[in-house]
């Protein structure tokens, strides 16, 4: 398998995954992906299927708390994107 691939963004943010890739991570329609910034590259993660929310939730929670991201954060910017759509 190569190293390097080139997809298309769509007008929606919207990039088609390749097949290689696919297959490589063993994913599939419904699948959830991590995608995670490190420095001026980007991971991309097949996420094992959640047993339950906390599972899930754990590292997204451990970013947050890795760049002191707050509630107030949180809302903040929830509060910002729906101005957005108005």
């Amino acid at each position: 398998m190569s190293g390097l691939y080139i997809a298309r963004l769509t007008t929606k943010g919207q990039v088609t995954i390749p097949v290689e890739l696919r297959k490589f991570l063993q994913i599939k329609e419904g699948d959830y992906i991590l995608f995670e910034k490190k420095g001026a590259r980007l991971e991309i993660k097949k996420m094992a299927p959640p047993d339950d929310f906390e599972e899930f939730a754990r590292p997204i929670r451990e970013r947050f708390q890795r760049e002191r991201v707050t509630p107030e954060d949180v809302e903040a910017a929830i509060s910002w994107a729906r101005n957005m759509k108005e």
